[in-house]
């Protein structure tokens, strides 16, 4: 590790008490954006070994005790250079402002006692406790102990998202990364954790982001293995396995995870269709019904059309088995340059559909049996080639090409048939099977320039995709379309005293061919982020952007898909970019032992691409059509609180986050708004490789259109050990449930409103199993690791799944 080493020279001259105490003061602040660094750890040594030491405080004022004589002062902080200053004390003596510079090669054992919290204008710098490391068998399990507060990962599968249900973009030292990567990590090279909770442009819309700085190592390599799985609940688990060899400049890593789910769902429905039909129309339909058969199908009320459906479901099958792969090789030459090249391939069967159902279905006077099914497969295969060149005055140079093909094979049957008894006769059986196939080439460029209190960052982005989706069964089509997405930005940081800003300035070209119909759209994308240090442990932050996204390739496509035998769904190749506003606030204070934060966020969707249900008659009968269009508008307000409270050095922790959701719906033809009030709270305690915990996450509500999920309320508590190679536990998951995981869909348009509800009656008090074993072998040395990455997983098939 490279030390700076300060030699000053201070000889102040005092009559009396040679052997009196002295005091040893000053303040340590970061050199590029001048933050107080808070947790810096402060010594003083002389020829006998250390005599005094302490860490810095909220402000990054430390103060020692010390008699007359000549000593080494050592200021050490993980992601620093080590400063070292030789003092001669004769009396009180201030040192006064003191700069740490980042390190940028491979820093020492340096252990933080207690958890330290770092504010900067855009992000939070998190350093791990000892005691947090020790507990901690991979990257996901030290966030666990970490307790963000807005931060929720799931038991099962390890995701990580935010309260609002976005999810949080992985890195490890700058490279977005997938969770099989975060659980690679051994935690013992892990220096820092930097939390972006108001990611700057060149994150393209990301909600949050979490990165892991790492130690890098030498020749030799690792082995990691870590796995979960129910004991009581054997169908679900998730495994990972990763290794990696270093030789010379080169580095070679492979990694893979495997995430089998085998559960039965029990799902009930109620529904009703307002279709506007008259008697005498009912009576003229075609389609070779008779008026008595068309009297049935649209039920009782010949004078409306309205249908009412009560679905009774049965146990009905959910099975997946998704494989993810990646091989990296990775090339450094020192701090000159990096070539990195990854393989991936993603891969999933799913012989039974999340979507599937078995039930029976009720009408006043007739009843049917329904199967509903689908299986499907894809492969993603995407090779990612980077390169970082480092030029002289704090320059850097990025650039990622990724290109990515998706195949994807789905076939799906729906069957609906009269019960035994029924006066209706008639069958409705609707097949469709899709072929998609789509490639993908994504190119990204950045520049970075670094001066005293200034960083400079501007990039450009393109994503170029192709589409050949072929639609058989009951409807028989094929899907051509090109789309085309370009983003470039600029972004300058700044800090002048307690005040700093981010200015950001983008713009986003979308264009969007399909059948020779083109359309082409601009959204300028300005952000303004600005924080100011009051001191004392407050803190406010501010963030404000305009950005935008485009529709999905599936949204898109020129094609309607039956669902059922009431519903169509049809995709809208006439759909446009939309422009959303967002504005952020924060105000947070920290203390030893307690944290309080507010945290508040409006946005706004114009013209957002939601879905709409209309009537329209086909061969003679009416349906419901389901088609995403540009509505109107829609805003969201989430107002966030939270308080955290330190005991014991941090191996005690409390985290309780209340919220509030207001969402309002605007539609070309309807509105809606909804509320949820809801809580995250969590509480653990760490003890020498041990750690006990239990959390909690209330039912989380989303209206976007005219539907409206519910979540279940989730919880679990558990313990685990971990030790240098190897770490077990156990933990239970929603201990307290009564009747399962549950999860509600309802429907809110006039025409066909509908309550959907999926129990998952064996998703409670259910026991898992979880171990990981990390083997290390060689020295360690510095690697570089990309800066950009980017994928692509959206397949672009317009489902026909209810």
């Amino acid at each position: 590790m490279k030390t700076r080493v300060l030699f000053v020279a201070l000889a102040i001259v005092s009559a009396g008490a040679s052997y009196a105490q002295n005091k040893v003061n000053g303040t340590v602040i970061d050199r590029t954006d001048n933050s107080k660094l808070i947790g810096v750890n402060a010594t003083l040594s002389n020829d006998s070994g250390q005599v005094a030491g302490t860490t810095t405080d909220n402000n990054g004022k430390f103060s020692l005790d010390a008699d007359t004589g000549n000593y080494i002062l050592e200021l050490s902080y993980i992601g620093y250079e080590t400063i070292r200053m030789a003092l001669t004390v004769n009396d009180n003596t201030h040192i006064g402002t003191i700069q740490m510079q980042e390190g940028t090669t491979e820093l020492g054992e340096v252990v933080v006692e207690s958890q330290a919290v770092i504010q900067k204008v855009d992000r939070q710098i998190l350093l791990p406790s000892k005691e947090q490391m020790q507990a901690s068998s991979d990257g996901v399990s030290l966030l666990q102990n970490l307790q963000i507060p807005r931060i929720v990962i799931s038991p099962i599968d390890n995701s990580v998202k935010t309260l609002s249900d976005e999810s949080v973009q992985l890195r490890i030292n700058g490279v977005e990364a997938s969770t099989a990567d975060v659980k690679a990590i051994n935690p013992k090279d892990i220096i820092r954790v930097e939390y972006h909770d108001q990611p700057g442009v060149r994150y393209n819309g990301a909600a949050a982001v979490v990165d892991y700085i790492v130690k890098h190592r030498d020749t030799g390599g690792s082995l990691m293995l870590a796995g979960s799985n129910g004991l009581t609940l054997p169908g679900m688990g998730s495994y990972y396995a990763a290794g990696k060899l270093h030789v010379g400049k080169s580095s070679i890593q492979a990694v893979a995870s495997y995430s089998p789910t085998d559960i039965y769902w029990t799902r009930t429905n109620n529904e009703t269709y307002n279709f506007n039909m008259s008697g005498a129309h009912v009576a003229s339909l075609g389609g070779g019904e008779s008026g008595e058969q068309a009297h049935t199908r649209l039920a009782q009320d010949f004078s409306t059309g309205k249908i009412e459906n009560n679905e009774v479901g049965e146990p009905t099958r959910y099975k997946t088995y998704p494989v993810n792969v990646s091989l990296n090789y990775n090339w450094t030459n020192g701090d000159k340059n990096m070539l990195n090249i990854r393989l991936r391939d993603n891969m999933a069967y799913t012989p039974y559909g999340s979507s599937d159902r078995d039930s029976r279905l009720y009408q006043p006077t007739d009843s049917f049996e329904i199967h509903d099914h689908e299986n499907s497969s894809s492969q993603s295969p995407s090779l990612d080639i980077y390169y970082q060149h480092n030029l002289p005055n704090k320059q850097h140079l990025y650039f990622d090409v990724v290109g990515t093909y998706i195949n994807t094979h789905s076939d799906r049957r729906f069957l609906q048939t009269p019960l035994f008894g029924s006066v209706a006769t008639d069958t409705t059986d609707v097949i469709s099977r899709v072929r998609g196939d789509k490639w993908s080439l994504i190119g990204e460029a950045i520049y970075e320039k670094e001066w005293e209190n200034i960083m400079l960052t501007v990039g450009a982005r393109h994503n170029q995709q192709w589409v050949k989706n072929t639609y058989l069964g009951s409807t028989e089509a094929t899907v051509n379309m090109t789309t085309a997405e370009t983003y470039a930005f600029a972004e300058m940081r700044h800090r002048v005293d307690k005040f700093s800003y981010v200015v950001g300035i983008g713009a986003m070209h979308t264009l969007i061919n399909q059948a020779g119909q083109k359309q082409s759209t601009w959204i300028a994308r300005p952000q303004l982020t600005m924080s100011y240090d009051f001191g004392k442990g407050w803190f406010w932050k501010y963030k404000g952007y305009v950005s935008g996204y485009q529709p999905s390739l599936s949204q898109l496509s020129d094609i309607t898909q039956q669902i059922d035998k009431y519903q169509m769904r049809r995709g809208n190749p006439n759909l446009r970019s939309v422009m959303y506003v967002s504005n952020e606030m924060e105000l947070s204070w920290q203390s030893k032992h307690v944290n309080l934060n507010l945290w508040a966020n409006y946005s706004y969707d114009h013209k957002p691409i939601m879905e709409e249900t209309f009537e329209e008659i086909i061969d003679g009968s009416p349906y419901a059509i389901r088609m995403y269009d540009n509505q109107r508008g829609y805003h969201k307000l989430h107002v966030s609180p939270s308080v955290q409270v330190k005991l014991l050095d941090n191996k005690l922790m409390f985290n309780v986050t209340p919220y509030v959701k207001y969402m309002v719906s605007q539609g070309n033809s309807y509105s809606h708004e909804h509320v949820n009030y809801g809580l995250q709270a969590g509480i653990f305690y760490l003890l020498k490789g041990w750690r006990f915990y239990a959390d909690v996450v209330t039912s989380g509500h989303n209206l976007w259109g005219e539907t409206l999920t519910i979540g279940e309320l989730k919880h679990d508590i558990g313990i685990n050990y971990n030790s240098e190679h190897f770490g077990f536990g156990i933990m239970m998951v929603n201990p307290f449930s009564t009747r399962g995981f549950t999860s509600v869909t309802q429907d809110l348009s006039a025409l066909a409103p509908a309550n959907n509800t999926a129990v998952m009656q064996d998703y409670r008090q259910v026991l898992m199993l979880n171990f990981n074993v990390n083997l290390d072998f060689g020295t360690k040395h510095r690697e570089g690791w990309q800066r950009l990455n980017n994928e692509d997983t959206e397949s672009g098939i317009l489902s026909g799944a209810k």
